[in-house]
């Protein structure tokens, strides 16, 4: 084995045998990735329904949003608040909300920061 090691840091693997890679990531998701939240700690599965309901790409009221995940208009409103906070979603007008970039991001990459 050679002393010399790659530009990584990583040892030179032995005569005869390789370095095993894992898939390279594609480009858009690396974008992503970068926009995408670092902390979502405070998230809650209700956060997670609503960011997919935004991601139709409509803006919607809370009502109408409470309606298509069977939920409370007060529980999604308090919800969106947070969410709001987050910068996963912004409010447009008369209480309508949709998805920001970071929250377009988000439902893409998950948590994988």
């Amino acid at each position: 084995m050679s002393d010399e090691g790659d530009e990584g840091g990583r040892p030179t693997p032995p005569e005869g045998y390789r370095r095993v890679t894992g898939p390279e990531m594609p480009d858009e998701e690396k974008e992503l990735l970068k926009i995408a939240p670092q902390d979502t700690d405070w998230m809650t599965d209700l956060d997670s329904q609503i960011l997919y309901v935004l991601l139709t790409g409509l803006t919607l009221t809370p009502s109408v949003i409470a309606d298509n995940l069977d939920k409370s208009r007060q529980a999604v409103s308090q919800r969106l608040n947070a969410l709001r906070a987050g910068g996963l979603v912004k409010k447009e007008e008369r209480g309508k909300y949709s998805l920001t970039e970071e929250g377009y991001a988000y439902t893409q990459v998950g948590g994988r920061n």
